[in-house]
Parts: C-alpha cells; structure tokens; sequence
C-alpha cells in the first residue's frame, strides 16, 4: 500500500528540497561558465575594440569542442554514476567515475598535441583568416586542453556525488581569478590578447583545486579505482552524454559557418557584434542549463531507485521552473538592451546592436523548453528524443535560417534564425510527443515509460518529526504484514526496525530545531524485505553512531538491528540520508 495522507508523501518533499538545491547550484555554475567568456568579451571590447571581440568570435569554435567532449563525458559519467548511487552500487559508480576522468585526460591531451600543430588553419577554419592577434590567444588555449575540458568532468561528477555547492564554489572562483588577472595581466601588465587567454587559463586551473577538496570528504562515493579503459567503453560513455553535449558540436559548426558568412557579407563589425549576441545568449542560456543539468543527478538517481514519482515530480518543478526564468530572462533582455550593448564598449553600430539583442530575446522561452525536455530524455536513455531536438534546433534549423537570413537582415538575421529555429522546434517537440502518446507508445507526453511495481508488495509513508505520527506509522506496517502474510517474527522485526532506526533519527538527526521528514519504504522482493528510510537531515549514520556506542540504550535497538539484519548501508544520496536494510 502506499499512504497518501498529505502532500508530503511519495517523496513530494525530498524532491522539492532536492531540485532546489541543484537547481540554485546548477543554474550559478551555468552563469559561472557563462560569465568567464563574457567578461573576457567586456574587458577585449573595452581595451582593444572589435579586434578584440573578433578574435573571441574566432575562438568560440575551439572552446565549443572542449565543452562538447567535457560535457559528454561529465554527464555520460554523472548519469552512470547517479544511477549506481540510487543501486547502492559503489564498486560501479568508482568505475565510471576512473573511466570519466581518465578518457577526458586522454582527449585533451590529444586535442593540445593536434591543436599546436594545425594551428594556423585552425584559426582560417573558424574566420579568423587576416587577424594576426588571434595566434596569441588561441596558442595558449589549445596546449591547455587538457584543463579546459577536465574542469567540467570533475564539476559534473562531485554534483552528482551530493555536493552541488563545492561545484558552484569552483566555478565561482575560477571568475574571480579569470577577471582579476584580465586586469591584471591586460591593463596592468599591457599583455593584451595573450593575457586573456592565461587569465582564462589559471580560472579553470583554480576550480579544479577547488573541486579536488570533495575528495577528501568524508562521505564521498567517488575514488579512482581499476577500470575498463578500452576504447568501446570510452564510446559507451561519451555516448551516453552526447545528446546535451551535442549542441556544443553543433554550435561550433554553425559557428564556423556564421563567422564566414558576416565576415564576408559584413566584415569586421560582423563579426564582434555577433560575439556580443553570443555571450548574451550564453548567458541567459545559463539559467536552461542549470535546470538541465540539475535533471541529470536527480532523475538518474530516481531512475535508479525506479521511484517514478520522483521522476514526474522533478520534472514538474523543472518545466514550471523554466516557464518562469524563461519569461523573467526575456523581459530583462528586451528591456535592458541598451545598457547590455553598452557593456561591450560599442559606440557604432549602437542601434543595430541593441535591435539585434531584443530579436533574440524572442527566442528565450522556446530554448528554455527546448533544453530541459531534451536533457531530461538524455536522462531516461531516450537518446533518439534528445538527439534530434539538439539536431534540429542547433543544427540544421538555424544553420537553415541563418543562411538564408543573414545575407537578407545582415547580423540582425542571426538573431532572427534563433527565434525561428528555437519555435520550429518547440512546436515540432509537442506536436510529436502527443501522437506518440495517441499511438499508445507511451502513456504520457514526457515519453517515460513507468517501470512496474507491484503496489501490494510495497508500503510507503512519510513521517515529520512528531513521534506521535511514529505509532500511527508501527500500526499500519503491523496490518501490511498481516495482508502480506509475513510470520510474526519477520513482522517484529521490520516493525523493530523502522521503529528504532526512525526514533533515533528524530531524536539525534533533527536536531537543529528546523522541520524535517522521513521516508519510508518497505518492498517485498523474492525471499528478502527490503526497507529504505530517507530523511532530510544534515549528514547523520544511525548505524556508525551504534557502532561506536553500542553499551548505550539509545542506541541499543539501532545496534541489534545492526547485528540481525542481513545486510545494512548508508549513503548520503542528492541531499539526502539513505538508509537500505534487507531482512
């Protein structure tokens, strides 16, 4: 039976606190990442003009090849390792974590070795052909690729591990180093182009230091350990963070193509007013992604659990959360275009800017829903799903758009193939998945199919800090073994076990004064009972406190649990507690 006596129950709770936690942390990571290339676009604009935002035009292809192969791996990697947390599977959850950050190491250090060598057409590939300057930020950048594309692995990973904050922590510093030491080495030290570049350099080292602290925590997961390092499983990895990473494929193709086209058509003024919608559009991107890469730890873990309402609920609160950052990031940008233009030093071309930017504020809201549906089918391993909407929208629709466009609008028509390639397929998206549901394919429009369960095997409450509602609690599992027709012994000791487990968690774990709630979940599974409690607290073990106090009665009825159960763990899970007893 599963008690639905308020809307705590089935998890509501721990997945409301659990998405904002992520959602808060995942969305300033975003912005962090975002922020980095746009205050190296305000600080270039400022100090060297459209020579300066010409060259991080021509560099934008490069930095989209490093997040496509971090990205692949990090979430290929944050998935696999979610869905091996939610398993209580350590050994594989270490296993893909090696693989993630050996594969990522091995790519970089290709890429630097191929990047130093072909570094002149590289930059006549991306449009830079004719601006000499662009050799001196770009060197520096192709021989740290191994950092660039490490950072987010590592960032994704510790996320994934129940610690959001270390990852925004890391990010947020790199920022701060990245924008101190453009002033440092650009006006102080007159490095110029060169200076950016090493400024952007050391940000990324410096999150990395930040991210490497998880590791000496004391409930992480995550330790390097033997792997499989075999070319298949890189594939199977990479594989299966492809379908957000990508759009970063898709960006930097399009990317290519854009600046060669405004190059010709336009010329110089083409191409750093296009780098200014760009880092505008990375931005306010910033606020979808973090909702979509918060997805990433939290269904994987739901999935894992097959807890199918934590999958519906998260996804509720992300499609709700999206429609309203998505109208919020439209208004600011069609209202504040022109202090935005202002930022980047623009003096010419001001109204053809500011035009430029409102365009594409049109296209927020259809991205934002674009972005989290495909990130959430990434998640359900419907890469096809996400596949195509990445395609569609970063791809062929707005390289479609765009050439036609452009030669007809000039850089306005960039803005105007976004709006349309981002409604095409928003409208595309819906249209597909209600006549896949009307086909009877699945039996929902987010295309998830439920795992089934059997419910009259299953008993779930959830319990606030009153112990009052504890006995209410004994009572119903007492009359669930009793339909169930487990022997009174077994029934004893699944009663004196959450009984036990739960009063010491209340009494020792909720001890700050604020309002908490547990979990509980009892599954009959061929001859074993498992029981999962979850609870909300700060990092709290009943069984490693019974282990080191086991002569006090308090902890007397968590210690004989301990001894009777057949099996036993602890994890701290998303922002969770678990607790996994089998009887």
């Amino acid at each position: 039976m599963v008690n639905d006596r308020d809307d705590y129950m089935n998890n509501r709770h721990f997945v409301n606190k659990a998405f904002r936690i992520f959602v808060i942390n995942s969305i300033l990571s975003s912005a962090g990442i975002a922020m980095e290339t746009f205050v190296d676009a305000i600080i270039l604009g400022n100090a060297l003009g459209e020579t300066g935002l010409s060259v991080l035009a021509v560099a934008m292809p490069v930095y989209m090849i490093y997040n496509l192969f971090g990205y692949a791996f990090g979430v290929g990697g944050s998935l696999k390792v979610s869905e091996c947390i939610g398993e209580e599977d350590k050994d594989g959850a270490n296993a893909y974590f090696t693989q993630a950050v050996i594969f990522s190491v091995i790519t970089g250090v290709i890429i630097a070795v191929f990047g130093r060598l072909f570094l002149p057409e590289i930059i006549f590939l991306t449009g830079g052909s004719g601006i000499t300057a662009a050799t001196d930020y770009l060197a520096p950048l192709v021989l740290s690729a191994p950092i660039f594309i490490l950072a987010p692995v590592i960032s994704l990973l510790i996320r994934s591990d129940a610690d959001p904050f270390l990852s925004t922590l890391g990010i947020s510093l790199s920022v701060v180093v990245n924008l101190a030491l453009d002033l440092v080495f650009i006006f102080g030290l007159n490095m110029g182009l060169f200076g950016a570049a090493l400024a952007m350099v050391l940000g990324q080292l410096a999150a990395i230091m930040v991210y490497l602290m998880h590791f000496l925590k004391k409930h992480n997961h995550l330790k390097l350990r033997q792997a499989t390092l075999s070319p298949r499983a890189a594939y199977r990895l990479f594989r299966g963070g492809f379908g957000i990473a990508s759009t970063f494929v898709y960006q930097g193709i399009t990317l290519i193509i854009i600046n060669n086209i405004l190059s010709a058509a336009v010329g110089l003024s083409g191409l750093a007013i296009y780098n200014i919608l760009f880092n505008i559009s990375m931005f306010a991107y910033a606020v979808f992604d973090g909702i979509s890469l918060a997805l990433t730890p939290l269904v994987g873990t739901f999935v894992g659990e097959k807890d199918t309402e934590g999958v519906y609920n998260t996804m509720r609160l992300a499609l709700k959360t999206s429609i309203v950052l998505g109208a919020i990031c439209t208004l600011v940008i069609f209202i504040f275009a022109d202090p935005i233009a202002a930022l980047f030093g623009v003096r010419e071309n001001l109204p053809l800017v500011v035009l430029t930017i409102r365009i594409f504020a049109l296209s927020v809201m259809q991205s934002c829903f674009n972005c989290v549906m495909a990130s959430f089918y990434q998640t359900i391993k419907r890469q096809y799903f996400a596949g195509v909407i990445y395609f569609m929208r970063g791809f062929v629709l707005l390289l479609g758009f765009s050439i036609w466009f452009i030669p007809i609008f000039g850089v306005s028509g960039t803005a105007m193939a976004l709006v349309a390639s981002e409604s095409v397929t928003t409208v595309v998206l819906v249209v597909t998945a209600v006549i896949i549901k009307k086909k009877g394919d699945y039996r929902n429009l987010l295309l998830f199919t439920e795992p089934i369960i059997q419910k009259d095997s299953l008993y779930e409450t959830t319990l606030s800090s009153d112990l009052k509602q504890l006995e209410n609690c004994v009572a119903e599992i007492e009359e669930f073994c009793e339909r169930q027709n487990i022997d009174s012994s077994n029934a004893y000791f699944i009663n004196l076990t959450i009984e036990e487990l739960a009063a010491n968690i209340i009494n020792f774990g909720f001890n700050d004064g604020k309002p908490h709630y547990i979990n509980i979940k009892i599954v009959l599974f061929d001859e074993d009972i498992y029981i999962r409690m979850r609870d909300d607290s700060t990092t709290y073990n009943p069984f490693e406190e019974s282990g080191k106090l086991d002569e006090e009665l308090d902890y007397l009825g968590v210690s004989i649990v301990r001894k009777k159960a057949k099996a036993f763990a602890y994890n701290r899970t998303l922002v969770y507690n678990n607790l996994l007893i089998i009887l």
